[in-house]
């Protein structure tokens, strides 16, 4: 017997968004909405959606997640895009110039 729930990708795909995050320890140390907003405002770094479209033209899908985190390299969008066949990409975008970062 099959039990399925149309809840179910909605949840698999909010367990996975978690999961980089746990992997490497970096839980807790992405800026909150507020201080995005408040850099945005400030012109210190690109608003959201160019980041958004960045990602997409680099890595295709659909943005399912998106944080602003303090990295090496300064701060950076983490983006996480979700494939017409199911495929979890993930892209780091510089927030300053909105260019992806080199790996």
């Amino acid at each position: 017997m099959r039990v399925s729930s149309p809840l179910f990708p909605v949840a698999f795909l909010a367990f996975l968004s978690f999961g980089p995050a746990w992997a490497d320890g970096s839980a807790g140390s992405c800026l909150t909405d507020a201080e995005l907003r408040d850099l945005v405002n400030s012109g210190q770094v690109v608003p959201q959606i160019y980041a958004f479209r960045t990602a997409r033209s680099q890595i295709g899908g659909e943005v399912v997640r998106a944080s602003l985190c303090p990295k090496e390299s300064g701060l950076v969008y983490t983006i996480t895009t979700l494939t017409k066949d199911g495929k979890l990409n993930r892209i780091d975008i510089n927030a300053v110039t909105g260019r992806p970062v080199e790996p």
